[in-house]
């Protein structure tokens, strides 16, 4: 589903549950779902139904797994291995009126190791959005979430030398509107975020400091697209962020505040029905208040496009490359670049097997260092009935990390398999 929405519109985020609304008239020049990917498509014989009660419908699901790692605490040498055992009851709503629409959802995590205790850790999210069609043509969006996570040990901060993952806490809110007529779509979007990381005790004493990544954020879009035909548009889109961090000097080294914008062009697009993407290429910056910080600037790419060469497939490839904040405290922030391509084959109506590669880059400012890495993930979901379906994976990461100030290299192999049970 989530790429699906991409699809739709590159600058609108969505939570887990459902889509909020069907497209309207207004909307039908930018509508891109002539056909539909193989993990997304309905299957009515084997999608759980719900528990409907009156105009909500419930969708509680149970998923349990185990894990096996050949790496817990990604290093480069002296590898642990381990099990974990996970358990995630979760729930998801969505309102069946034909007009407007409410989702949310909640879920908990629980990842047990079986030699490692101290890694075991809880995750837990909870979020709800709304969307209200003003009419035919206009529409607005708001939406929020708060999550508790923890930080994998694979991070690029201090998580690999500290005693017990790091934790933190996030809150996110949005508001959006949108207008459609003719062959014309404005939209406008404000995004806040908060983060708050707690400190953990590194191995052999002594205290991993986090509190210099509390910060919040704020990023303002816009964006005017024109239909140059019902199958494809072209899209101008302004985003500018301003990122502030609780702590300023003397109490940390750094003052991390910044300013950054993005200018980008782009269309997206359905090819026949047999490819559909959306993609943004333009400019971006970040300008740090901290004089020893340097400004980070350089192309900005957001792209998906999803491929169906046949019926029972689906191919998917997306690359970016962003500008985000560091989680070490002498550098501001780095280039993040990501490209990935993902196969999906429908071997029978209830048997999908799964295939991806993915690269990444992030070069960092102020620092000498730089991450590479990349990974390969295979897997096969098997859905039993309406309330039972399995999966198995397996995954391959691989990070050279060069520099003065370089993190450990490492690799990690992971194989998982889990049941999810559904309403």
């Amino acid at each position: 589903m989530m790429r699906a929405v991409l699809i739709s519109s590159l600058a609108l985020t969505t939570l887990s549950a459902p889509a909020l609304a069907q497209v309207s008239g207004a909307q039908s020049m930018f509508d891109r779902n002539r056909n539909v990917s193989v993990m997304d498509r309905p299957r009515p014989e084997y999608d759980g139904g719900g528990i409907q009660n009156g105009a909500l419908i419930f969708y509680p699901e149970l998923t349990l797994g185990l894990e096996y790692t050949d790496n817990v605490f990604g290093a480069s040498s002296n590898e642990e291995s381990d099990v974990v055992a996970i358990i995630t009851p979760s729930v998801a709503f969505e309102t069946t009126w034909s007009r407007h629409a409410v989702t949310g959802d909640a879920s908990v995590t629980r990842r047990e190791y079986f030699d490692f205790s101290d890694e075991s850790v809880w995750n837990a999210t909870a979020g709800l959005a709304g969307k209200l069609d003003v009419d035919g043509a206009t529409s607005l969006e708001a939406g929020a979430r708060y999550s508790d996570l923890t930080e994998p040990r694979t991070s690029a901060g201090a998580a690999g030398q500290a005693a017990e993952p790091i934790e933190y806490d996030t809150l996110t809110a949005f508001f959006g509107a949108m207008r459609a007529s003719g062959r014309f779509r404005l939209q406008g979007r404000v995004d806040y975020g908060q983060y708050d990381y707690s400190d953990a005790a590194l191995f052999g004493g002594g205290i991993a400091d986090q509190d210099f990544r509390d910060r919040d954020q704020f990023i303002y879009m816009a964006r005017g697209d024109y239909a140059v035909s019902p199958d494809t548009a072209v899209f101008l889109r302004a985003q500018a962020n301003t990122r502030e961090y609780d702590l300023a000097p003397p109490a940390v080294g750094l003052l991390r505040d910044s300013d950054g914008y993005t200018v980008d062009v782009g269309a997206d697009f359905d090819i026949n029905g047999v490819a559909r993407g959306v993609i943004g290429v333009g400019y971006m910056e970040q300008s740090y208040d901290d004089a020893s910080l340097p400004t980070i600037d350089g192309l900005s790419i957001e792209g998906l496009v999803e491929w169906f060469p046949t019926a029972l497939t689906t191919v998917t490839a997306s690359a970016t490359r962003s500008i985000q904040d560091a989680a070490i405290a002498n550098s501001g922030g780095y280039v993040a670049q990501n490209l990935s391509v993902n196969v999906d084959h429908e071997l029978k109506r209830n048997v999908i097997v799964s295939a991806g590669l993915s690269l990444g880059k992030d070069e960092y400012s102020g620092i000498d260092r730089e991450d590479d890495r990349w990974s390969a993930n295979a897997g096969v979901t098997y859905f039993m009935n309406r309330n039972v379906g399995v999966r198995a994976s397996y995954t391959y990461v691989d990070q050279d990390s060069q520099g003065l100030a370089g993190n450990q290299d490492y690799s990690r192999n992971t194989f998982g398999i889990s049941v999810v049970l559904r309403r």
